[in-house]
């Protein structure tokens, strides 16, 4: 396997199946009809999916499916017009999902939203208010006050990056989460996605090599601390950006100089599990999959036993070709 290919292969094991997908959308409306339900006492208006899942970089494992339940202001305001605190509404909906038999012990309170927890998935309830001039308030970290939130906008930026980058940007961006999430997840997803529309827009690149690479030498310039939980964090995220880019780096003087095999093995210790690779273990692995039947090939061309259109089996080898 060249570099490239591993690459693509890196992206696939970790993106999201046709069956995942199905599986998704009928949680997803069986979800939003429970909190769309007229007798539930939430006033839910609508809801709409937002985050990874509407922007397609989310990965597997399946988490953090984003689902805003936008409310009625004139049911939820006080005499005086204000809004409620948001941990009341949060409680509020948590205590009416957990009473579901849907969702039964499945439902907690995470950061400023409402967790259903699933077998295979997670979503993440958001609760928030319509504003006239665009946008919508959600809660705050701190779950005393409202905060402004544009995530349709978000949406149509990344697109259009998407669009202008040869449909490349959001693999890219599913990489760099893979990453981020094998390291403590510590910058929040939705930021890389604002530092990704930032360093494509200026940046043009022709496959994902370059733009991952890309994204490690500029983050540090375009990530913001505020973002972030805390300052360490930030700090941290930081540190560990500029060794992998370092490490990249390095991995292109290799591939430069013809030693392929050697920048791949820098991104599979930089990537880990999910990077493919191809060693004398694998090969009699691919070899015994092809004979049984249950080898695939990905849309990019990458061998996998789990992910792809299967091969039809075949009497597969390893080693010298065997005498007739």
């Amino acid at each position: 396997m060249t570099l490239l290919e591993c690459i693509s292969g890196l992206i696939d094991n970790i993106s999201v199946t046709d069956r995942q997908e199905d599986n998704i959308k009928g949680s997803l409306s069986n979800l939003e009809g429970h909190l769309k339900d007229e007798d539930n006492d939430l006033h839910v208006t609508k809801t709409f999916t937002n985050g990874s899942y509407e922007r397609d970089t989310i990965i597997r494992p399946l988490n953090d499916i984003d689902l805003f339940a936008v409310l009625d202001r004139e049911a939820w305001k006080d005499e005086c017009g204000n809004l409620p605190n948001p941990q009341s509404v949060l409680t509020k909906i948590k205590n009416y999902l957990n009473d579901q038999p849907d969702y039964k012990d499945k439902v907690s309170q995470d950061r400023p939203c409402v967790t259903v927890k699933l077998s295979d998935k997670n979503f993440d309830v958001l609760p928030s208010f319509e504003e006239i001039g665009g946008g919508y308030l959600i809660p705050k970290y701190d779950l005393k006050s409202w905060t402004y939130s544009y995530p349709e906008q978000l949406t149509t930026n990344l697109d259009n990056i998407h669009r202008q980058r040869s449909y490349k940007v959001k693999p890219t961006i599913k990489a760099i989460k893979y990453w981020n999430r094998e390291k403590g997840k510590l910058i929040p997803s939705y930021h890389i996605e604002e530092s990704v529309i930032n360093i494509f827009s200026l940046n043009d690149f022709t496959n994902f090599e370059q733009s991952i690479r890309l994204w490690f030498n500029n983050a540090e310039y375009h990530l913001q601390s505020n973002k972030f939980k805390s300052n360490d964090d930030y700090t941290t995220s930081i540190n560990r950006i500029e060794k992998v880019k370092e490490k990249l780096n390095e991995a292109k003087e290799k591939y430069d100089d013809g030693k392929e095999d050697e920048a791949i093995q820098i991104w599979k210790d930089i990537f880990g599990k999910e990077f493919p690779t191809v060693d004398e273990d694998e090969s009699k692995n691919f070899s015994k999959s092809l004979s049984e039947g249950s080898l695939k090939i990905s849309g990019t061309g990458t061998l996998s036993t789990t992910v792809g259109t299967a091969i039809s089996a075949s009497k597969g080898f390893f080693g010298d070709i065997p005498k007739e």
